[in-house]
């Protein structure tokens, strides 16, 4: 599995499993918060008697592939979109369907072509909707620790690498450009960009904190931080990928 490969993340039920835009399943990851591993269900007779008639059926081509990378970087076994609900199956039937809609959305959303203003009004309220606290203490501990800055409850405000961080990582990764410099431009004083998002651009925001909130956890200082997101989130405006949902 090639290193530059476009990771989105997905979350079901706080776990983030990995897809490539392809459709393709990152299966260690998902197998992981079943116990199991990937390698298990690949020797099973039906296993092996499916991938042999999706051989003869299409063609010879890999279904099951490897990456050497470390596991916060895509490393671990992918599985084609042919097999990977048959996998999901076999960790759960709340997996299978889950996974199972996710890769219809990857897959119908690359045949649509939005305008600008059509993702505007997909993503956006024209006004700021009630104010709510959206990013939590755990997220501002995990860049604390990482960039070892301090972080008092938002007491004197927090240091600016956080926001830079946010713009970069959070907002920057979910949501297309035009659609963060369209909301930059109506926030007024006091307004967040979460205010003007609507419910699934929200929700996307809110997974992508959890995913960056696990990084920063595992990071020994900022360097190593954003090299894991250089690999991890090559792609930005990853929001296109729900919006045929």
């Amino acid at each position: 599995m090639e290193n530059t490969m476009n990771i989105i993340k997905f979350d079901f039920n706080g776990h983030q499993v990995g897809f490539n835009d392809d459709g393709w399943i990152n299966a260690t990851e998902a197998a992981s918060r079943f116990g199991k591993r990937p390698n298990d269900w690949l020797i099973l007779p039906d296993t092996v008697n499916y991938i042999n008639a999706l051989e003869s059926t299409y063609q010879k081509i890999p279904y099951v592939k490897t990456s050497r990378a470390r596991k916060d970087r895509g490393g671990g076994t992918w599985i084609h979109p042919k097999l990977a609900v048959r996998f999901a199956r076999w960790l759960s039937v709340d997996f299978e369907i889950w996974c199972d809609e996710q890769i219809d959305k990857l897959i119908r959303s690359q045949s649509i072509t939005y305008t600008d203003e059509q993702v505007l009004a997909i993503l956006t309220y024209s006004q700021p909707q009630t104010w709510e606290k959206r990013f939590q203490q755990p997220f501002y501990q995990a860049l604390s620790k990482m960039t070892n800055l301090p972080f008092n409850n938002h007491i004197g405000g927090c240091p600016s690498l956080f926001g830079l961080i946010t713009q970069k990582w959070v907002y920057g990764v979910v949501l297309p450009k035009k659609v963060y410099q369209s909301i930059k431009e109506r926030t007024k004083k006091g307004e967040k960009i979460h205010q003007f998002l609507k419910p699934e651009a929200l929700k996307a925001v809110e997974d992508q904190l959890i995913a960056i909130t696990t990084i920063a956890k595992g990071c020994i200082d900022y360097k190593d931080f954003e090299a894991r997101c250089s690999t991890i989130f090559n792609t930005q405006g990853q929001i296109k990928f729900i919006l045929a949902a």
